[in-house]
């Protein structure tokens, strides 16, 4: 008699993928689920709780921001890709560059994935270009690279250019340009040369180096079989749509315009657009490797990808898959009134988050004299004071379980600066980086107390005002 063992199969590995909803995201989520039992981690509630029709994918609830959060979701998985970007809001309010708030995320992925035992973690970013000048997008996804790396997890950098798939948000503005405008003026930055790549071909990079992590582990740039400028892609994008348009490069504009002006066109918000704009200053060279030998002799050329993402009816791009999101999300944040804010501080030689904690507090009642008191519990914990009259505004309570010599949690418990009725878990943060380099300080999910506009241009530009000097202030000590 034959063990019915014998006939089970095993267990596909488990996949977390940590930014699922974008289009490059929705696009492996659909191609792995042959290979592997996917979880789609996603900072919507909308998309966690929508319906599952896909029995090899699972869409679970993370806020990336929350390490506890990162934690329970990469329990028990084998491998991660990681493609998250800040330049989507997250909350009301945001005081923070989305190169900060990057770090902050990757650092929380890194160190969750590290204490998961994840085999490999795979990351697509942008291609770095030779020369001196590297723009503020491309030098962002080289430091997350940098930082998902330094907790010893092995990381897979997938390097591309501009990569043409429906919903990805520089199709989507090469299309609107070309449907919109009968003259296309463009910086002379738009001269400068890649190698766009269909996402296709990403998907099959994807695949050829998922669950290899010692074969294909550091940084692999990868593109399509053509040598393209962006001007040249707005002219092939006007002869596929079959609009005779007039296309030209000009000093007269500069790229801040540029974005400025593609903003007005397009239909992406100008976080997303003005990265891309900026991005096109110089050439990026691909250097070869056995990835890009891999994908090459079946790489999709630029105007078929393009025809690709087409709608064959109205001739325009396909949205992203986010799209339908954006509305109810930015619903969702006004009503929960919350404020993030994270600012990153260069960490005097030989300090560590503990001693930036004790640090900022004690300047910070310099900072405000005569003003504002602060005082310290036996536990760790900080209570701000109001001197006279003597009101508590602020009460932080440390958490003692979730703090280590790089990372001081605060646990914003009250006061009359905070409202007590909020959802999630106000908190402030100081999490060191990047092996000592940085020190992150972030304010999550707090909530005002104050009426929102009262709020909007008092405190917070106050509290921008503090963080901007205590930044100056360690930068000095550090010097």
């Amino acid at each position: 008699m034959t063990d019915p063992r014998d006939d089970q199969t095993p267990p596909r590995p488990r996949l977390a993928i940590a930014g699922a909803s974008g289009f490059i995201g929705t696009a492996l989520c659909r191609s792995l689920t042959d290979r592997y039992q996917v979880f789609a981690l996603t900072r919507s509630m909308l998309v966690a709780r929508a319906p599952q029709r896909d029995p090899g994918l699972i869409r679970r609830e993370c806020d990336l921001f929350s390490l506890d959060a990162v934690r329970a979701a990469l329990v028990g998985i084998d491998y991660a890709i990681y493609l998250v970007h800040s330049l989507v809001p997250s909350s009301r309010l945001t005081q923070a560059k989305p190169a900060d708030m990057d770090l902050v995320l990757a650092d929380n992925f890194a160190q969750a994935a590290a204490e998961n035992g994840i085999r490999q973690i795979l990351v697509v970013g942008g291609l770095i270009p030779e020369g001196f000048h590297i723009s503020p997008l491309l030098w962002s996804r080289r430091e997350v690279e940098m930082v998902l790396a330094s907790r010893g997890t092995p990381v897979t950098a997938l390097r591309a250019g501009l990569v043409v798939g429906p919903g990805g948000s520089a199709t989507s503005l090469l299309v609107d340009l070309v449907r919109r405008l009968p003259v296309i003026p463009l910086p002379r930055a738009a001269r400068s040369v890649t190698r766009p790549l269909a996402l296709p071909d990403l998907v099959r990079a994807v695949r050829c180096c998922l669950g290899e992590p010692q074969r294909y582990r550091g940084p692999f740039d990868i593109g399509g079989p053509e040598c393209l400028s962006y001007e040249t892609m707005v002219r092939e994008t006007a002869d596929l749509l079959g609009r005779p348009r007039t296309v030209f490069t000009t000093r007269l504009l500069p790229v801040g315009l540029a974005a400025l002006a593609a903003r007005v066109v397009g239909r992406a918000p100008l976080a997303l657009i003005a990265p891309v704009i900026e991005s096109l200053p110089q050439d990026t060279i691909l250097h070869d490797n056995p990835l890009l030998a891999r994908i090459a002799p079946d790489a999709v050329p630029f105007r078929a990808a393009l025809a690709g993402v087409l709608d064959e009816q109205r001739r325009r791009s396909l949205p992203n898959p986010r799209t339908p999101l954006i509305g109810p999300e930015r619903t969702r944040h006004r009503r929960a009134g919350l404020v993030r804010s994270i600012q990153r501080i260069i960490l005097p030689p030989g300090q560590d988050a503990a001693w930036v904690a004790g640090n900022y507090f004690r300047w910070l009642e310099r900072a405000l004299w005569p003003f504002v008191v602060t005082t310290r519990a036996a536990d760790g914990s900080w209570t701000i004071w109001l001197r006279a009259p003597r009101w508590r505004l602020l009460s932080l309570r440390r958490m003692a379980a979730e703090s280590t010599a790089q990372r001081q949690v605060y646990r914003i418990a009250g006061g009359l600066l905070s409202r007590s009725d909020a959802p999630g878990c106000a908190r402030f943060e100081f999490q060191t980086l990047l092996g000592e380099r940085y020190t992150m300080a972030a304010i999550h999910d707090y909530a005002p107390a104050l009426p929102w506009p009262v709020y909007r241009w008092t405190q917070a530009p106050v509290h921008r005002w503090i963080m901007a000097r205590y930044q100056r202030h360690l930068a000095r000590l550090a010097r």
